[in-house]
């Protein structure tokens, strides 16, 4: 991926360079030609082994397609080389979107598309820019809800075949496990076609972690052994998280982010001092 980078920059760089200071097209090729001397033979534009050379070899080609791969579209080159002079950033060095001037455990690459200062350690595109998802494991109550009649809920066991079918209602305990029936309710609701749905539901409660949690009729019940894993980019960096953590980031240790929900599909936190919200998608 770092060789890819760097031959992005290169091309699409140079390029921006002819375009915007209206150059002649004799410099960019000079540019590009001194910049791939130091490549591999393989990466070099117009090898049938080069990264993201188009069929024909043509830089530009390879430009768009690298840009995308960079976190943005062809149509983008313009920001990054505005970007780049704001902060006095070397257009043609072929390692500067894999830099860090400052330290701060943030790519160049990264600092751009947070739109944050490369070369100041205190401004950091924050882990929202960059974590993902990669692992989610949901942890379900092992009962369904049958029935609800006369204020008594018919429930039975989901990790036991044979389980009986077996009647509380609000007080009782169910055996063999640490919960408490809080409350039983019977309710009906009608969903956006008009058709009656059943909402009814019993509410537990976790005596060993004092967790509230709801069954639903035909609905598993999530509980708070559900937990998702957070990962940095390179994926040297992953934090297991349960809804309601608070938690820090290494290379962020100055702010702290809550885990408002998980799903299959996604985290959502929240920065505790901005009271920001971010969704992070699962990879």
């Amino acid at each position: 991926m770092k060789s890819s980078l760097r031959w992005f920059t290169v091309a699409a760089c140079s390029t921006l360079l002819v375009t915007s200071c209206g150059k002649k097209e004799t410099v960019e090729t000079e540019v590009a030609r001194e910049a791939e001397q130091s490549l591999p033979a393989a990466e070099r534009v117009g090898s049938a082994e080069a990264p993201g050379t188009g069929p024909t070899g043509d830089p530009s080609t390879s430009a768009n397609s690298m840009t995308a791969s960079a976190g943005g579209s062809a149509s983008d080159q313009a920001a990054y080389e505005v970007w780049f002079k704001k902060y006095n950033l070397d257009l043609n060095d072929p390692t500067m979107l894999d830099a860090d001037p400052d330290g701060d455990g943030f790519s160049n690459r990264d600092e751009f598309l947070a739109d944050s200062d490369p070369h100041d350690k205190n401004a950091r595109p924050g882990i929202h820019k960059g974590i993902r998802m990669t692992e989610y494991n949901e942890v379900v109550l092992p009962l369904a809800l049958e029935s609800i009649e006369g204020g008594k809920a018919r429930i039975k066991r989901t990790d036991q075949p044979d389980a009986k079918t077996i009647t509380v209602q609000e007080g009782d305990t169910i055996r063999g496990l640490p919960l408490k029936v809080r409350r039983v309710e019977t309710k009906q609701d009608f969903d956006k076609s008009g058709e009656r749905v059943n909402l009814s539901q019993v509410a537990f409660e976790d005596s060993s972690t004092k967790e509230n949690i709801v069954l639903m009729k035909d609905l598993p019940a999530r509980t708070a052994a559900t937990y998702a894993v957070l990962a940095s980019p390179d994926g040297k960096t992953t934090l297991k998280v349960r809804r309601g953590d608070v938690f820090s980031w290494p290379a962020e240790e100055g702010s702290q982010y809550k885990v408002m929900d998980l799903s299959q599909d996604q985290a959502v936190i929240q920065q505790v001092e901005t009271k920001k919200t971010w969704t992070i998608p699962r990879q």
